[in-house]
């Protein structure tokens, strides 16, 4: 089984459909059993929804739309490596 910190590395390939059958059955057991991973799964995912359907609604322009998609990627890495330093800590 896999842990929380495994768990969140692997979410946005999860919600691309990028990982294999047997990481999607561990990821989803891990969703399952842990609450916080679920509400950030969630999360992670109605952001994605929402932008889908904005970016559908009216264009950004190119330039603006990189800038974004930079600020995320780096948001996500922040948020991943602060939560790989906690786990190192704890351990």
């Amino acid at each position: 089984m896999i842990n929380c910190r495994d768990c969140l590395l692997a979410l946005d390939s999860y919600i691309d459909r990028e990982l294999s059958d047997d990481d999607i059955a561990q990821v989803r057991v891990h969703l399952h059993d842990c609450g916080g991973c679920l509400d950030l799964f969630k999360f992670e995912e109605s952001v994605r929804r929402l932008v889908r359907v904005r970016c559908q609604e009216q264009s950004a322009p190119h330039a603006l739309r990189a800038r974004v998609e930079v600020s995320l990627a780096m948001e996500r890495i922040r948020i991943a490596t602060r939560r790989q330093s906690r786990s190192v800590q704890r351990d």
